[in-house]
Protein backbone atom coordinates (compact mmCIF):
# COMPACT_ATOMS: atom_id res chain seq x y z
CA UNK A 1 0.00 0.00 0.00
CA UNK A 2 1.40 3.27 -1.40
CA UNK A 3 0.05 6.11 1.67
CA UNK A 4 0.63 9.83 0.76
CA UNK A 5 -0.75 10.90 4.12
CA UNK A 6 -1.44 9.90 6.70
CA UNK A 7 -3.45 12.30 9.51
CA UNK A 8 -4.07 11.63 13.30
CA UNK A 9 -6.74 13.25 14.97
CA UNK A 10 -7.21 14.53 18.11
CA UNK A 11 -7.75 17.75 20.41
CA UNK A 12 -4.25 17.29 21.87
CA UNK A 13 -4.41 15.05 24.71
CA UNK A 14 -1.97 12.58 25.38
CA UNK A 15 -3.76 9.80 23.99
CA UNK A 16 -3.64 11.62 20.51
CA UNK A 17 0.63 12.43 20.78
CA UNK A 18 0.88 8.73 21.94
CA UNK A 19 -0.75 7.88 18.50
CA UNK A 20 1.25 10.41 16.46
CA UNK A 21 4.21 9.14 18.23
CA UNK A 22 3.50 5.52 17.63
CA UNK A 23 2.71 6.23 14.03
CA UNK A 24 5.49 8.56 13.14
CA UNK A 25 7.67 5.47 14.74
CA UNK A 26 6.49 2.91 12.80
CA UNK A 27 6.89 5.19 9.46
CA UNK A 28 10.47 6.26 9.88
CA UNK A 29 11.54 2.76 10.84
CA UNK A 30 10.50 1.22 7.67
CA UNK A 31 11.19 4.32 5.85
CA UNK A 32 8.13 5.02 4.44
CA UNK A 33 8.02 8.76 2.90
CA UNK A 34 4.77 9.94 3.17
CA UNK A 35 3.30 13.04 4.95
CA UNK A 36 2.42 12.59 8.59
CA UNK A 37 0.37 15.47 10.17
CA UNK A 38 -1.63 15.83 13.68
CA UNK A 39 -4.84 17.72 12.94
CA UNK A 40 -6.33 19.64 16.59
CA UNK A 41 -9.26 21.26 14.18
CA UNK A 42 -12.89 20.28 14.96
CA UNK A 43 -14.19 21.18 11.79
CA UNK A 44 -11.76 18.76 9.92
CA UNK A 45 -12.65 16.02 12.40
CA UNK A 46 -16.13 16.46 11.74
CA UNK A 47 -16.02 16.43 8.17
CA UNK A 48 -14.15 13.31 8.28
CA UNK A 49 -17.26 12.07 10.70
CA UNK A 50 -14.80 11.31 13.31
CA UNK A 51 -16.44 10.62 16.45
CA UNK A 52 -14.07 9.15 19.17
CA UNK A 53 -10.10 10.56 19.41
CA UNK A 54 -7.57 9.50 18.62
CA UNK A 55 -8.69 8.87 15.15
CA UNK A 56 -6.32 7.87 12.00
CA UNK A 57 -7.03 8.42 8.66
CA UNK A 58 -4.83 7.43 5.73
CA UNK A 59 -5.26 9.66 2.32
CA UNK A 60 -8.75 11.11 3.34
CA UNK A 61 -10.09 7.82 4.72
CA UNK A 62 -10.62 6.97 8.34
CA UNK A 63 -9.21 3.54 9.50
CA UNK A 64 -9.00 4.00 13.25
CA UNK A 65 -11.04 5.69 16.01
CA UNK A 66 -10.93 5.78 19.82
CA UNK A 67 -7.88 4.07 20.67
CA UNK A 68 -4.17 3.69 20.82
CA UNK A 69 -2.92 1.99 18.34
CA UNK A 70 0.06 -1.00 18.73
CA UNK A 71 2.85 -0.85 16.24
CA UNK A 72 1.44 -4.15 14.95
CA UNK A 73 -1.88 -2.00 14.24
CA UNK A 74 0.02 0.49 12.30
CA UNK A 75 1.89 -1.83 10.07
CA UNK A 76 -0.86 -3.88 9.27
CA UNK A 77 -3.19 -0.93 8.55
CA UNK A 78 0.18 0.35 6.40
CA UNK A 79 0.38 -3.13 4.16
CA UNK A 80 4.18 -3.90 6.25
CA UNK A 81 2.11 -6.84 8.13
Amino acid sequence: MSVKKIEVFGPGCARCVETYRIIRHVVEAAGIECEVIKVESIAEMMKLGVMSTPAVALDGKVVLQGRIPSSADVKKLLGLE
